[in-house]
């Protein structure tokens, strides 16, 4: 398959170069009814581990362990959003060690993530850049070994999380990923700002924000840590693996807006895809949502025609055929986590 020049420009403009085709969606009836009830089709099988019971009771114990959870409230909270399944359903594949990391770094994300729409927390001067500074120092290099020492246990746990994290990986690997962790932390800093000031952002601002603060970068490194493997860094970098990330964490993002809106909605943040098109472009609800079906479904489009030009990518490099599994693992692996996002979002919880 030869690409044409209007995915090609993916890479460098991943929505408004692209013209996605037109698509059936469902009538106007369906957006009567709750959203859970309106999936999005993503062409990619549901999966999860047959783990699930055994993670799940895993991060139960650490979240309490680790001083995150007290009290039956918070326990049935942590229950309910059920972040195990998160872990479950996006890295099916993974072994179980690799399922315990992913689900106690989202369980403990879940239990601060909220912070960003406390005005309490957003107000109070200083304390979000205290609070997302001592976590980017954690990631921090020192010659002294990860313990916690910190009183906040969110900060204590991220020690635990970010230690495992680095365990048995190389160094390039982990200075990409330290990288990526910082840089989310710092947008989730931004966050906070734009909501104490009341600031809205247009489609493409909102969009180059979202991208690091879903953190999906780091999604994708945990399919690494926790699958066992590698990308080299040349192929992470090259077409078409670089733009079918791109394009994964537009999915992610994009998909999970749709589905936490009424959570969103109702917390009155403006840090969400669809209520960003309904103000900028003066669309109804309806419309929101149709173009935003469209526009994943061009997404989707294009990453199996990038998916396809693997292995012909691969023969032109004269890659050696035991060195493709890594890639071909990780493109699996997007395709996990693009799945495994709607299907947990429409199960959990966290976002009913």
């Amino acid at each position: 398959m030869t690409m044409t020049s209007e995915v090609a420009t993916l890479s460098s403009r991943p929505d408004s170069s692209v013209e996605f085709p037109a698509v059936t969606l469902p009538g106007p009836r369906a957006f009567q009814e709750e959203l859970r009830l309106w999936p999005f089709d993503l062409p990619f099988p549901y999966r999860i581990s047959h783990e699930a019971d055994r993670v799940a009771a895993h991060s139960r114990e650490w979240v309490q362990r680790m001083g995150l959870v007290s009290g039956e409230a918070a326990l049935h909270r942590h229950d309910r959003h059920n972040m195990a399944l998160f872990a479950c359903v996006s890295y099916p594949d993974a072994p179980r060690e690799g399922l315990n990391l992913v689900s106690d770094w989202v369980s403990w994300w879940a239990i601060w993530n909220d912070f960003p729409d406390d005005p309490a927390f957003v107000q109070e001067p200083g304390r979000p850049e205290r609070f997302f500074a001592s976590l980017a120092a954690v990631v921090t290099p020192s010659p002294q070994p990860l313990t916690p020492v910190s009183t906040d246990p969110h900060i204590n746990a991220f020690t635990d999380v970010w230690r495992r994290w680095c365990q048995g990986m190389s160094p390039q690997f982990v200075t990409r990923t330290r990288k990526h962790w910082v840089d989310w932390f710092a947008s989730c800093r931004t966050r906070c700002e734009h909501r104490r000031d009341s600031r809205t952002l247009g489609v493409e601002e909102y969009l180059a924000l979202r991208d690091m603060t879903g953190a999906v970068l780091l999604e994708m490194d945990a399919a690494e840590r926790a699958g066992g493997y590698e990308v080299r860094p040349e192929f992470l970098e090259s077409s078409p693996l670089k733009v079918m990330r791109r394009i994964t964490m537009r999915v992610i993002n994009i998909t999970q807006d749709v589905q936490s809106l009424a959570k969103e909605e109702a917390a009155g943040d403006q840090h969400n895809m669809v209520i960003v098109l309904e103000r900028q472009q003066n669309l109804t609800r309806e419309k929101a949502l149709r173009q935003i079906h469209e526009r994943i479904r061009g997404y989707t489009d294009s990453f199996l025609g990038y998916e396809a030009e693997i292995p012909h990518f691969l023969d032109t490099l004269m890659v050696p055929v035991e060195e493709r599994t890594s890639i071909y693992r990780h493109a699996a692996d997007l395709r996990s986590l693009m799945r495994g996002c709607v299907d947990f979002c429409s199960a959990s919880g966290r976002y009913q």
